[in-house]
C-alpha cells in the first residue's frame, strides 16, 4: 500500500500530539496538529475561536484544514479529537494517510482531558465521566474504518510509537518520499 503520511485519530485525550510529535522525530518526519494549526490561522485558541465563530464555522475550518495537510507528504498529522469522523473525513483521511486510531479507556481519558479544564470547547467538564463515556461509544464505531487501532491505555508514548513503526512495516506500507525540489537557476535573495 502506498501513503504520503500517518494520520492519528482518535477521542480528544488519547494521546495523539504528544505521540505524534515522537513518531514524527523518529521518522525525520514533520507533525502536524490540526488544532494548533486552525490557533494559528484564526490567531486565538480553539476554544475562544469556537465561541466566538460557532460550531459551523469552526467545522468548515477544520475541513478546509483536513484537506490541506492530507496532501503533505512525509508528515505525522495528529487530527483533531473533537472533530465528527464521517465517510466525507474518513475518505480525505485515507486517501494519502495511513490512519492510526488511538484509543484509550475512558477512565484515563478522563484524567488526561481533566488536567485542562476550559481548554476544549465541547466539553462537558461538569459532567465529564458521562462526556467522555458518550464519546467512546461514537468512537467505537469508527475504529474498524481505520487502518489500525492501538490502546494506549497503559503504555508509554515511547511503547506506542514502537508499536506503531512495528505495525508500519508489517502491513508493508511504502510511504512516498517528498520530492527535492530542482535547481531551476534562480536564487532567493
Amino acid at each position: 500500500m502506498i501513503k504520503r503520511n500517518i494520520v492519528l485519530v482518535g477521542m480528544m485525550g488519547s494521546g495523539k500530539s504528544h505521540i505524534g510529535r515522537k513518531l514524527a522525530v523518529r521518522l525525520g518526519w514533520q507533525f502536524v496538529d490540526t488544532d494548533r494549526r486552525i490557533e494559528r490561522q484564526m490567531g486565538q485558541s480553539i476554544a475562544d475561536f469556537f465561541e466566538r465563530a460557532g460550531e459551523k464555522v469552526f467545522r468548515e475550518r477544520e475541513i478546509n484544514v483536513l484537506q490541506q495537510v492530507s496532501r503533505y507528504h512525509e508528515a505525522v498529522i495528529s487530527f483533531g479529537g473533537n472533530f465528527p469522523m464521517n465517510i466525507e473525513t474518513y475518505r480525505i483521511l485515507h486517501r494519502h494517510g495511513y490512519i492510526v486510531a488511538l484509543r484509550s479507556q475512558p477512565y484515563r481519558v478522563e484524567e488526561r482531558v481533566g488536567r485542562h479544564i476550559g481548554k476544549r470547547p465541547t466539553v462537558d467538564y461538569d459532567n465529564l465521566h458521562a462526556f467522555v463515556t458518550r464519546m467512546d461509544a461514537q468512537w467505537k464505531h469508527v475504529y474498524p474504518y481505520c487502518d489500525y487501532v492501538v490502546d494506549t491505555t497503559d503504555y508509554s508514548a515511547e511503547e506506542i510509537v514502537d508499536i506503531i513503526v512495528k505495525r508500519i512495516k508489517g502491513d508493508d506500507i511504502v510511504f512516498v518520499s517528498r520530492e527535492p525540489k530542482e535547481a531551476d537557476g534562480h536564487h532567493d535573495k
